[in-house]
C-alpha cells in the first residue's frame, strides 16, 4: 500500500482527489451526516479500486463547487447511495459506537502544543515535521466531528507516520488529498463548532468575528479520543484560525498549553495568499494580503503568554529542519517551573 501511495502523490488521481476533498468538506460544510458517510464509503472503495459511477462523480463534483461558490454542498441526494449499494442506515449504525456518547472518562493530555501563524507562512508544514516524530496525538485529515477517531482504523488508510520521508517532499496541498493517506490537519470542523471565529462566505473567503466558546465538549471529546487512540499524552494542533481563539484556549487547557508561532515576511505572505485565493473580511471590508497578515500576527503577539511561546521562522525551518525541531522538543520537554 505504501507503493501505491507513493505513486498517488507522483501521480494524483483526479477522481481520488475529489473524493477525498468531497470527504472533508462535508465534514466541515454540512450539517448532514449521511453526507459523511456517503463519502467516506466512496473514497475507501475508490482505495480498494471500486471507482464511482459517473453520475455520482459529478453529483461530487456539483457539491464541491457549489462550496467553492456559495459556502454550501448541494443537499443529500439519496438516489447516488442507493445507486451505489451503500446502506446508509446500516452505516451509521457502525458508527454509533465512536459518537460521543459521555460514558467513556475524558483523556485530559498533560501538554497541549498549539502551531500560530498566519495563513500560508508554514504552519502546516511545521505540524507535519512536528507530528512525524511519533511524540504527539493531532487530529489528522480523517478526523470528522461526529465520530472523532472512527476513520483512523479503517484498514484501507494508512498514518503518514508509516510512510518513507519522501511523503514530505510533496507540497501539503497534495498529500492531504489523497485517498487512504492520513496527513495531521487543522480539523476545522472541529474548530469552526467549538470555537467560532469566522464566517465562510465561499471557496477560501471568510470574515472573521470574535472568537467565543461554541460546542466546548466536541473539542474536549475530539482531543480526549484522539490522546487515547495514539496512546501519546501530549496533544499537538494547529490552524492559522487559533491565532483569534488563544483566550479561549487559556479558558479552557491554560497553563499545559505551549504555543510556537511560526514567521514569514509579510510580502511572502500576501503573495501566497493571493496566488491561493485566500480572501479575509473584517468589520464588512475586505482586506489585502498585508492586512490580513497584519490581522493574525497582531492577534497572535497580543495575546500568547510570552512565557509560553516560541517563536521560529519559515526561512530557518527550511534550512535547518532538524536542528529547528530538535530545539523546540527540547523547549517543550523543559517544564515552565525549571525555566
Amino acid at each position: 500500500m505504501n507503493a501505491d501511495l507513493l505513486e498517488q502523490l507522483q501521480h494524483p488521481d483526479p477522481v481520488g482527489i475529489d473524493l477525498a476533498l468531497f470527504r472533508m468538506r462535508m465534514y466541515r460544510f454540512s450539517e448532514d451526516r449521511r453526507q459523511y458517510v456517503l463519502a467516506e464509503v466512496l473514497e475507501e472503495r475508490f482505495i480498494e479500486g471500486r471507482v464511482p459511477r459517473r453520475a455520482t462523480q459529478r453529483y461530487v463534483t456539483a457539491c464541491l463547487n457549489s462550496i467553492r461558490s456559495t459556502g454550501v454542498p448541494l443537499a443529500f441526494e439519496p438516489d447516488i447511495p442507493i445507486t451505489e449499494g451503500i446502506d446508509v442506515d446500516a452505516e451509521l449504525r457502525v458508527r454509533r459506537p465512536f459518537v460521543r456518547s459521555g460514558t467513556e472518562a475524558p483523556v485530559r493530555p498533560r501538554q497541549v502544543v498549539c502551531v500560530l501563524g498566519a495563513p500560508r507562512s508554514g504552519t502546516s508544514h511545521l505540524y507535519n515535521l512536528l507530528a512525524r516524530r511519533g511524540r504527539f496525538a493531532y487530529f489528522t485529515t480523517v478526523t470528522c466531528w461526529a465520530w472523532p477517531v472512527r476513520n483512523l482504523g479503517v484498514p484501507q488508510r494508512r498514518l503518514f507516520e508509516l510512510m518513507p520521508g519522501d511523503v514530505l517532499l510533496v507540497d501539503n496541498k497534495s498529500t492531504r488529498i489523497i485517498p487512504g493517506l492520513v496527513m495531521p490537519y487543522e480539523a476545522e470542523d472541529v474548530y469552526a463548532r467549538a470555537l467560532p471565529t469566522y464566517r465562510h462566505l465561499a471557496g477560501h473567503t471568510y470574515e472573521i468575528l470574535p472568537a467565543e466558546i461554541g460546542d466546548e465538549r466536541l473539542l474536549r471529546d475530539a482531543i480526549s479520543a484522539h490522546t487515547r487512540v495514539f496512546g501519546r499524552p501530549s496533544f499537538l494542533t494547529k490552524s492559522p484560525f487559533n491565532a483569534f481563539r488563544v483566550h479561549q484556549f487559556e479558558q479552557l487547557f491554560g497553563p499545559i498549553i505551549r504555543y510556537i508561532h511560526i514567521e514569514r515576511p509579510r510580502a511572502q505572505v500576501a503573495e501566497s495568499l493571493a496566488r491561493n485565493r485566500f480572501a479575509f473580511r473584517r468589520d464588512g471590508r475586505e482586506l489585502t494580503g498585508e492586512e490580513a497578515y497584519d490581522l493574525f500576527s497582531s492577534a497572535i503577539l497580543a495575546n500568547v503568554p510570552r512565557e509560553r511561546c516560541r517563536s521560529v521562522t519559515l526561512e530557518s525551518l527550511r534550512m535547518a529542519p532538524e536542528q529547528v525541531v530538535a530545539e523546540l522538543l527540547a523547549w517543550i520537554d523543559n517544564e515552565p517551573d525549571k525555566e
